[in-house]
């Protein structure tokens, strides 16, 4: 009976995993100079996007976040220091989709583990 208790524990862990996308965020960057980020969880309706900015056709900031779906495939234009700009909004859907570089099964590492131990315990306890 213990045994079947810590599987659907396990089980129930598993299926609460995943319900919120969660993005990479990347303040600002120019240049395509590496940018420290950190890990958001979008909102209802948001999607991962990397939002670029280019002006006189350099590409000049980046920046990483979630942002609005209807913002996505759209161009905004804005101004700094009295230099106008293009941001174009490239999103995807998908845990960490927004990264450079792939996040290799991030999102199944939890999932993996719990399932993992949920099988070890049910053999040697």
């Amino acid at each position: 009976m213990g045994k079947l208790l810590v599987l659907c524990v396990a089980i129930l862990a598993c299926i609460g995993i995943g319900s919120a996308l969660q993005c990479l965020k990347c303040s600002f960057t120019v240049f395509d100079i590496p940018c420290h980020t950190s890990t958001v969880t979008c909102e209802e309706g948001q999607v991962c996007a990397t939002i670029h900015g280019r002006a006189a056709g350099h590409k000049l900031i980046k920046k990483r976040n979630c942002v609005d779906q209807q913002k996505c495939n759209q161009n905004e234009t804005a101004s700094f220091l009295g230099v106008s700009y293009v941001t174009t909004f490239n999103c995807c859907e998908g845990d960490f989709c927004n990264s450079a570089a792939t996040v290799p099964s991030a999102q199944l590492s939890l999932p993996m583990a719990l399932a993992m131990l949920g099988v070890w315990l049910t053999r040697f306890l």
